[in-house]
């Protein structure tokens, strides 16, 4: 996740993120990445080295001592225009074509599990050009197609938009031709990926390649901004 952060990015995550908070902490202090830092809470430029991970990422004290302040609307108004670059999605469910579910799993009207819903999620998903997904690596989260369109991954495809799903597994594209392999984690064998997955994921004829593992640094990096091991609380590995 770290690594899909740009210079000149503006990224943005929304509310319970710790794996992004994490990630935008690591491209900016370990790999050097020049990029503007922003979030629901409305921090703008955090002082990276004190932020620290809190039980809720809408505990202003999560990221400390910002330069400045970026309201809601005002960072809405900034996808608007095409300036909000790179933004953070967690997701229930993720399907073939990119869509996901933070509404409902089964049936609207009666669901099996009613869900927090997504905000702002169906405003942003046509506006920012790269959004990254991050799920957990299950059948009943990778699926043929998501029980509620709260995201609408077609359109963002047929806009030639940037759309990355990050699991506890594996890296995965969305092209016009569908989900897409890119990277494997460390430990992982593309079998394992697929098996795993309900929706159909391509799997590009000349390989995939394997993601390093952590180094020295970057473990010490994520300990200084996730003493109490919150991350572990997404089931994610």
């Amino acid at each position: 996740m770290a690594r899909l952060i740009e210079d000149g990015d503006v990224v943005y995550h929304g509310l319970t993120s710790p794996l992004p908070v994490l990630a935008m902490a690591l491209a900016r202090r370990v790999y050097g990445v020049d990029f503007t830092w922003a979030s629901v809470v409305e921090h703008l430029e955090p002082r990276v080295e004190a932020v620290r991970l809190a039980p809720s990422t809408g505990d202003p004290y999560t990221e400390p001592e910002p330069l400045g302040v970026l309201t809601t609307i005002d960072a809405f108004d900034l996808a608007a225009k095409g300036r909000l670059t790179t933004m953070f999605f967690g997701a229930a469910q993720v399907d073939e074509e990119g869509n996901t579910n933070l509404t409902a799993i089964g049936g609207y009207d009666k669901p099996r599990v009613k869900l927090p819903g997504g905000a702002a999620t169906a405003y942003l998903f046509p506006l920012v050009p790269k959004l990254i997904i991050w799920a957990r690596h299950e059948p009943r989260v990778l699926v043929p197609r998501v029980d509620f369109v709260t995201g609408p991954g077609r359109v963002r495809i047929e806009k030639g938009f940037r759309h990355l799903l990050c699991t506890n597994k594996a890296l995965i594209e969305y092209t016009r031709e569908g989900p897409v392999l890119r990277m494997l984690l460390p430990g992982v064998t593309v079998e394992e990926v697929l098996s795993n997955s309900s929706m159909r994921i391509r799997v590009p004829r000349g390989g995939v390649e394997t993601l390093d593992p952590l180094t020295p640094e970057e473990e010490k990096v994520i300990r200084e901004h996730d003493p109490e091991g919150l991350r572990y609380l997404q089931r994610m590995g």
